[in-house]
């Protein structure tokens, strides 16, 4: 009997673990909250890779808002880089024009390692007039050996309303309009305000992995 157990079974003999025929490709066998954090009553469920295998990204800057066009980050050339967003996009809707591909190369804009998605933004944000402010998180995904005007893509946009220099606005996306990213595309931060508004953010988003 002895040689039946577990222990001495090998692998072509050994079973998967519960549930294992069913569940999606890419995900983990974990265990949920059950009752309560510490508590040992959860239950085994397969969650996606994504849910656990995760990395944050920070987003700090400033800007002065012109009233109708979006703005990103200066080049990294400039002295108050990485964390002043003053170049013009010249329009206030992402994706109705183009950046040029330097502009948005010679910036410290975040790199996907790998296919991935957003899965939160949380953070906070200042404006010092009572003017809406619009946050656009974008990406860029540029080509090999190309040197021709890049299309910013939106993945999340949402606006909050300046209340003071030192009134924090809560930011807390949860569901994120475009989420997927692709290896190697470009991750950044534009901002729109109100004339002559000065707007602080710092934030981080949540990135999600399949592999």
């Amino acid at each position: 009997m002895a040689a039946n157990e577990h222990k001495n079974l090998t692998d072509i003999n050994r079973h998967f673990p519960m549930g294992f025929e069913n569940a999606n490709n890419d995900t983990i066998l974990t265990k949920d909250s059950g009752t309560s954090p510490t508590g040992t009553d959860g239950n085994l469920v397969w969650t996606d890779k994504k849910n656990i295998k995760t990395s944050t990204v920070s987003v700090i800057g400033y800007s002065t808002g012109d009233g109708s066009n979006f703005k990103y980050r200066n080049q990294i050339s400039d002295g108050q880089s990485p964390f002043e967003i003053a170049t013009s996009y010249g329009s206030g809707t992402v994706g109705a024009a183009v950046i040029d591909v330097s502009n948005i190369f010679r910036t410290a804009n975040h790199v996907a390692q790998d296919d991935c998605k957003v899965m939160k933004i949380r953070g906070w944000v200042t404006g010092n007039t009572a003017a809406v402010i619009t946050i656009a998180i974008c990406k860029i995904t540029p080509t090999d050996g190309s040197a021709s005007d890049l299309t910013p893509v939106l993945i999340d946009e949402f606006t909050v309303t300046g209340a003071g220099n030192d009134v924090l606005k809560t930011v807390n996306q949860t569901t994120i309009t475009a989420a997927s990213v692709s290896a190697g595309d470009f991750i950044f931060p534009m901002i729109k305000g109100g004339g002559s508004q000065v707007i602080y953010c710092n934030m981080t988003l949540e990135l999600g992995y399949d592999n």
